[in-house]
């Protein structure tokens, strides 16, 4: 639970689930349709592409290929790795703020669903590649900022006890 936790105003809720729609549709566009129309519409045309689609359901293995293998240069594997972590972040902390409540099961479900719808769409339209690897830096990201927000959150509760602490030490 939210320290502090207040009732919270209609508008702010409908900005919360604003922000959500956003970033699920920038996130849909970055992701799904990066290409241009003429590429998707030709992509999508094309069945005998998606045999080719490039699929990984072995846990870690890309993750390794791009931290160990010296097949890939620094900087696309920072872009690639941290960029599946940082495009779940605000998973981490809408769903919190919207649900009011600091769920570590709610965020990795809601993380694990989405992640995994897209790489599903990504397979079977062949708009990028499926790989469970994306799953686990997806979740990992907005599993990051749940947990950082219960860490302020535990930290914000052991101070409000130590100052009544303190308060009630001095009134004696």
């Amino acid at each position: 639970m939210l320290a502090g936790k207040k009732p919270r105003s209609t508008l702010v809720t409908v900005l919360l689930w604003l922000c959500l729609i956003g970033y699920l549709l920038l996130l849909l566009k970055v992701i799904l349709f990066k290409f241009d129309h003429d590429t998707i519409a030709n992509i999508l045309k094309d069945t005998d592409e998606l045999e080719y689609t490039r699929v990984n359901l072995v846990p870690l293995q890309t993750i390794r290929f791009y931290l160990f293998s010296g097949r890939v240069g620094t900087s696309v594997a920072v872009r690639n790795l941290a960029g599946n972590i940082v495009a779940f972040m605000p998973i981490g902390l809408l769903i919190p703020l919207l649900r009011r409540d600091l769920s570590l099961g709610t965020t990795f479900l809601v993380g694990l669903c989405l992640s995994a719808g897209i790489e599903l769409t990504q397979y079977l339209t062949g708009l990028g590649s499926c790989d469970i690897d994306d799953i686990v830096l997806n979740v990992l990201g907005a599993m990051s900022v749940t947990l950082l927000l219960s860490l302020f959150d535990l930290l914000a509760f052991l101070a409000k006890k130590i100052a009544q602490l303190a308060r009630k030490a001095l009134d004696k």
